[in-house]
């Protein structure tokens, strides 16, 4: 096997089992870790990308197994995320590699990396991968039955052509979708909300209209503090979306508002 090619599955592993550990060492030693990971599991984890590390440093006959493992393990995750994308997102943060996806996601209307990781690298790559690591099977297969072999081969091509696709799709949706206006916006009332307001107004949603130059911006606000998500369409209905957590404006103790309510529109910028 190539040299370079097993330096870069050494990299990704380590890349990999560098948050796993975050993860096993949050779960053990910080108090209030937002993730409550079974330690079993993140154990196991850690284990067999140890193990997927030392197959291809010492290049042993485990890793061309591995690589295709990879890559089966890419493409349902990829199956998983086209077909039912909120549980494909849950999965990022439920993984115990959920420090990779997060170092790839950049924010709404920032997709790039996200798509990047998750079509190019969970999927293309990986497969690319994979035959590169089983490629004396492949060759023996054309040798032999050479019709077969061709047909095969057709298979993972066309496997990494759709993944290079959909990326490019997904970017272009995210484009016609997302502002980076708006986007400026949410951040701009997003950082302009006081305590009181937050307290005054949790469990509610409210409503009303900013002006920017001569540009107005929609924007719906739902208070929580806990989760305040403000979202903001711009003329051209692309959106732009901030979301944040303001523990500091609801104490223990503190009475909110009503869940459901919808609070007065508050007046425009």
């Amino acid at each position: 096997m190539p040299r370079t090619l097993r330096a870069l599955n050494v990299v990704a592993a380590l890349a990999t089992l560098a948050s796993g550990l975050a993860v096993l060492v949050s779960n053990v030693a910080v108090p209030g870790y937002p993730y409550r990971d079974s330690l079993v599991v993140v154990g196991a984890y850690c284990a067999f990308y140890v193990w997927v590390i030392l197959a291809f440093w010492r290049d042993s006959r485990a890793a061309p197994r591995l690589a295709v493992a990879k890559a089966l393990g890419g493409l349902g995750f990829l199956l998983l995320f086209m077909r039912l994308p909120d549980v494909g997102r849950s999965w990022m943060n439920a993984t115990p590699g959920r420090y990779v996806y997060q170092l790839f996601d950049w924010g709404p209307g920032a997709g790039v990396g996200m798509y990047g990781l998750v079509f190019l690298g969970r999927g293309a790559w990986n497969v690319v991968n994979a035959i590169s690591c089983t490629r004396g099977w492949w060759f023996g297969i054309r040798a032999r039955r050479p019709l077969l072999g061709r047909v095969l081969t057709v298979v993972p091509v066309a496997i990494i052509v759709s993944c290079v696709w959909q990326f490019m799709a997904f970017v272009r949706i995210e484009a016609k979708t997302f502002s980076p206006e708006a986007h400026e916006v949410a951040q701009l009332v997003q950082q302009a909300l006081s305590c009181d307001d937050v307290r005054a107004k949790d469990g509610t949603t409210t409503s009303d209209v900013r002006q920017r130059g001569d540009r107005q911006y929609r924007v719906t606000i739902r208070w929580g503090c806990t989760d305040t998500r403000i979202l903001v369409r711009d003329p051209e209905d692309r959106i732009g979306v901030a979301v944040g957590a303001r523990p500091e404006c609801c104490p223990a103790g503190t009475t909110p508002g009503p869940p459901g309510a919808t609070a007065p529109a508050a007046p425009p910028a």
